[in-house]
């Protein structure tokens, strides 16, 4: 069980690592809830009734026009939401990379660490290309056309991140303080 006060000594790992199985995982959640609504609202339009007795509407489809249709409608933005939970996961790993360049020894494991990710991120790149040999996965996940990208690459993608990030690290680490008067330069 995650504690909060065990994410605050080793926040850092534990997020790059939440980050990376975020990203692996989201895309199949919204891509399963994307397909039921799809599912749903082709369903609810070959069904239709008589409602008597009411003055606003007078079938099912008339009612589900005005309630259902609408938010079925919205399952588009899916696709678009993982789109950018993606792009601000890349950033938020991004300044890690930058944070964990305060400290030599955090630098190292925090490259120690970006190496074993991307090991992982080849199983979860292989699982991915397994899923989508199934019919009904991969028409789930045929709107998701950038996740799809990220996944069937996702060991490079992870590389790629990482490589930056700890590029970022080492910079951080090697910047030199400027405009930062010291004590000696202030005595007159």
């Amino acid at each position: 069980m995650l504690d909060i006060e065990d994410l605050s000594k080793y926040g850092g790992l534990y997020t790059i690592f939440i980050c990376i199985i975020l990203i692996a995982v989201s895309g199949v959640f919204l891509g399963i809830v994307h397909f039921t609504m799809a599912a749903t609202d082709a369903a609810l339009r070959t069904s239709d009734c008589v409602i008597e007795n009411n003055s606003l509407v007078d079938s099912c489809q008339e009612l589900f026009e005005m309630s259902i249709y609408p938010f079925l409608g919205l399952r588009h933005l899916f696709v678009w939401f993982s789109f950018f939970f993606i792009f601000t996961t890349v950033l938020a790993l991004l300044m890690l990379g930058y944070q964990s360049g305060r400290s030599p020894a955090l630098l190292g494991i925090f490259t120690a660490f970006v190496m074993l990710m991307t090991y992982i991120s080849i199983e979860m790149a292989n699982i991915y290309i397994t899923f989508l040999q199934n019919e009904i996965f991969r028409t789930i996940m045929l709107e998701f056309t950038v996740y799809n990208k990220v996944m069937i690459k996702f060991p490079w993608f992870v590389f790629i991140i990482s490589l930056f990030s700890v590029m970022i690290g080492i910079v951080n680490w090697q910047k030199t303080k400027v405009n930062e008067p010291t004590k000696t330069e202030l005595d007159y």
